[in-house]
């Protein structure tokens, strides 16, 4: 009788936690920390409001949570600007909390460009572009110039921070005036960027030598080191691009072809293989 006493009382309590259970929800959100408070519409139950608990890196957050608007102090969580963090919520989920300006902690780029230069190292050229007011480590997309398109050259991670830095790529640059454009995406699509003219001191103007196509040779063959794309003259593919004084050509299947180099470009035909 005692045992059997026992085991409704068990099963009772089994059976609250199970109803707790069912009835709580978490919501998790993460951002970046850009001094800014946290504003959470809390909605109102017959049991009370729908906010039990909040926490911030797994840190339990000291708000007040009895109230239909709970502000979060994020600063008080130790967070610097530019930190990320995760934010989890439990609720009752018979309503749902809503973070009102969860805009304000989408990463965005607050970058701005302090000088740049290109250097020829050999037959290699690099171009260094120096930045600062980093709001994050974000990456910079760097974009060439070439023959009146904008042609994505290469992409650097950014350090972020305020201070000065230098970030470094290989660049194929023309002889005299190359326009670069540097930029960062944000999270909503838009983007911020610095377009430049940078002066190389490159002095050979490179020239595409010849085009081979023999039986165990097939490549095309410049003067000198150059950046070039290869692009199909059907569907206007780009099918190879990089930076080389001889390009093996022997993968791309039989068609006629564009290459653009320098800002020229010149129109050939890959034959049998």
């Amino acid at each position: 009788m005692y045992f059997n006493g026992i085991k409704k009382i068990f099963a009772i309590v089994i059976a609250c936690l199970s109803f707790v259970n069912v009835f709580s929800a978490e919501m998790e959100f993460s951002g970046m920390f850009f001094e800014q408070n946290m504003y959470i519409k809390n909605p109102s139950m017959e049991s009370g409001f729908c906010i039990k608990g909040i926490s911030v890196n797994g840190r339990t957050v000291n708000a007040n949570l009895n109230t239909g608007l709970v502000v979060v102090k994020l600063s008080e969580s130790g967070l610097k600007s530019g930190d990320t963090f995760t934010m989890k919520i439990n609720y009752d989920e018979n309503a749902i909390p809503v973070i009102i300006n969860k805009g304000a902690f989408v990463t965005k780029s607050t970058f701005v460009l302090v000088s740049a230069k290109i250097e020829i190292e050999g037959n290699d050229g690099k171009l260094y572009f120096t930045i600062k007011d980093e709001s994050s480590a974000m990456p910079f997309y760097i974009d060439h110039l070439r023959a009146n398109k904008w042609v994505r050259i290469g992409a650097v991670i950014g350090k972020g921070g305020k201070e000065e830095k230098t970030y470094e790529l290989p660049i194929a640059s023309f002889p005299g005036e190359n326009k670069i454009k540097i930029y960062q995406r944000n999270e909503d699509d838009t983007q911020r960027e610095f377009e430049t003219t940078v002066e190389s001191p490159k002095k050979e103007i490179v020239e595409l030598e010849k085009i081979v196509q023999k039986k165990t040779v097939k490549e095309i063959r410049f003067t000198g080191t150059t950046e070039y794309i290869i692009v199909d003259k059907e569907y206007g593919n780009a099918k190879m691009r990089g930076i080389a004084k001889k390009v093996d050509i022997a993968p791309l299947p039989k068609g006629k072809y564009f290459v653009s180099y320098e800002e020229k470009f010149k129109k050939f035909k890959r034959k049998k293989k």
